[in-house]
């Protein structure tokens, strides 16, 4: 808990307290590490594995292989016998072997991030690479993923090329960085990890989670191009038809079936705006309320094929039609009150 703030007075008679060492915790030395990691292995868009961005450290599995070495070695010491000495000495070469091996299955590969494409809050948002390796030597059992998010497998034996789709889940809305993406392999034998973090400047796009409520009431006015509506409860005069019981009866023409006996209703009209307008202000709730609320109006007027015009404090979309005035829409939702 933070101490309370003292008054003037409190302020003067109390004694300077010794100024306390810093504590290194867990986060300060994640934050350490990830410094470093900035400098070792800087972020680009397209990256090169070579010697200086991979790390290699024996496994669990090489911690039993290296006590079954000691107890043979212990063995042939004891008994003298030169076979024991054989199969020690044979896997102590194929362990030597196996970091050779471990560290060629991913010097050499390149990772380029190609493109993302944008989701909402809580999906899975797609990223799409690209990993390409040298000619002339296959790869095997790599490991490609975000540390908290799915991992894919990547085979290439006969590929120079692969494109290889990862997903990362959008916690907030706006500009969304998955972080250092994690590369590694355990190949041939499992005894060694050779690993790597990458970041390859991904983001995408996380449009606010939508919430579907009714779409609000269409704007009336006096357009040439609206569409004729209300015919009861405008007060424009349209036309003349035919009573029909049921109708009310203060728009019959009363005069006309004075002189003729026929009743004739006055039929009105009015115009509504055939542009739907999304605003900020007719939504309900809090920011993050109010943006779901529009982010699923502009989701269903697209899916109906409807014009319609977005109204944000600060900023104005025009009505238009199709995916890309949408996908326009949808990212003034996500940015809005950012500082992107």
């Amino acid at each position: 808990m933070s101490a309370q703030p003292q008054s003037g007075q409190e302020r003067v008679k109390a004694a300077p307290k010794p100024r306390q060492p810093e504590k290194r915790g867990a986060g300060g030395i994640a934050s350490q590490f990830g410094s470093w990691l900035d400098r070792r292995i800087p972020p680009e868009a397209r990256v090169l594995l070579t010697q200086r961005n991979i790390f290699i450290f024996p496994t669990r599995t090489a911690v039993a292989f290296a006590v079954l070495l000691l107890l043979l070695m212990m063995g042939a010491i004891n008994y003298q016998n030169s076979l024991i000495y054989g199969v020690a000495f044979l896997l102590g070469s194929l362990f030597l072997v196996t970091i050779l091996h471990t560290f060629r299955n991913l010097s050499g590969l390149t990772l380029e991030l190609l493109d993302s494409r944008p989701g909402y809050v809580g999906d899975d948002i797609e990223f799409n690479l690209r990993i390409s390796r040298g000619a002339g030597k296959a790869r095997h059992g790599i490991q490609v993923g975000w540390p908290q998010s799915i991992k894919q497998w990547v085979e290439m034996q006969d590929q120079d090329v692969v494109a290889v789709k990862l997903f990362s889940t959008g916690r907030e809305r706006g500009w969304y960085n998955p972080g250092r993406l994690l590369v590694e392999t355990r190949y041939p034998l499992g005894l060694l990890r050779a690993w790597t973090w990458v970041d390859l400047n991904a983001r995408a796009l996380v449009y606010p989670k939508p919430e579907f409520t009714e779409l609000p009431d269409p704007v009336q006015g006096q357009r040439d191009d609206g569409q004729l509506v209300d015919h009861q409860g405008s007060d424009d005069f349209s036309a003349l038809r035919d009573y029909q019981p049921g109708d009310p009866v203060k728009h019959i023409l009363w005069r006309r079936y004075a002189r003729s006996d026929d009743l004739v209703l006055k039929e009105y009209s009015g115009f509504v705006e055939p542009r739907a307008w999304f605003e900020y202000e007719r939504a309900s709730g809090n920011v993050e309320q109010r943006l779901s609320i529009l982010t699923g109006w502009v989701l269903q007027a697209k899916q109906r094929d409807q014009e319609f015009g977005l109204r944000l404090p600060g900023r104005v979309i025009e009505p238009g039609l199709g995916e890309a005035h949408a996908a326009i829409a949808l990212e003034a939702l996500a940015l809005f009150g950012t500082s992107d």
